[in-house]
């Protein structure tokens, strides 16, 4: 199933809580949505926003365990586009223990040969928090699966960070690490909690409809 837009990034991030959040800011109060799973079968569903936030936002690290991809209703002239914005598996170092695990982040990495555009979603806070453990800004690196994700990034026109979290402890160190690391045209500083950066975000959003 192909996307306009795909989010991708390490558990924890906010991925799904970016999702919700872009959903709220594009004035929507129910969500529509395709459950992709990884033996090929689809799923839809629909239920409101509210509702949503409860039951997606909670659980362990690795509740998304499919694509799920939000069906959006974008104002574009005189009528409403339709962009598709698929939430995916977090990303995690190493070989995971639960194979359906495995088999989710598989899923999540073909799927960003087909999208659109890719929103790599990382929390800001973590990577102050690591920069201050480290006490050397020019030397610190991320660990390799955040590099590797910045290295494809760099690959693609359509790639954009979103240093997520920017209203906790650490983040705007991390924040400015990130402008440093990357290309700063390619960063956007979010809090998915608090709504901030998310006009940002939709122009982002229109110019896939």
């Amino acid at each position: 199933m192909s996307t306009d837009g795909l989010v991708i990034g390490r558990t924890n991030a906010g991925k799904t809580s970016f999702c919700l959040r872009l959903a709220r800011a594009l004035g929507l109060r129910e969500l529509n949505w395709l459950v992709e799973r990884t033996d090929g079968r689809t799923e839809r569903r629909r239920m409101l926003l509210s509702e949503a936030q409860e039951i997606l936002s909670s659980g362990d690290a690795h509740q998304t365990r499919e694509l799920q991809t939000l069906i959006l209703s974008v104002p574009r002239g005189k009528s409403d586009r339709i962009i598709r914005v698929t939430d995916s598996t977090g990303l995690a170092d190493g070989l995971h223990h639960d194979a359906s695990v495995r088999r989710a982040m598989a899923q999540t990495l073909r799927s960003m040969i087909e999208a659109k555009v890719v929103f790599h979603v990382i929390d800001a806070s973590v990577v102050g928090q690591a920069l201050q453990r480290a006490g050397d800004m020019k030397g610190f690196r991320l660990n390799d699966l955040d590099e590797q994700m910045f290295a494809l990034g760099r690959s693609r026109s359509s790639y954009i960070v979103l240093a997520n979290k920017m209203d906790l402890p650490g983040a705007r160190e991390g924040y400015r690490w990130l402008r440093q690391h990357l290309d700063k045209d390619r960063i956007l500083a979010i809090s998915a909690r608090e709504g901030t950066g998310f006009q940002e975000v939709k122009r982002h959003v229109w110019r896939l409809a």
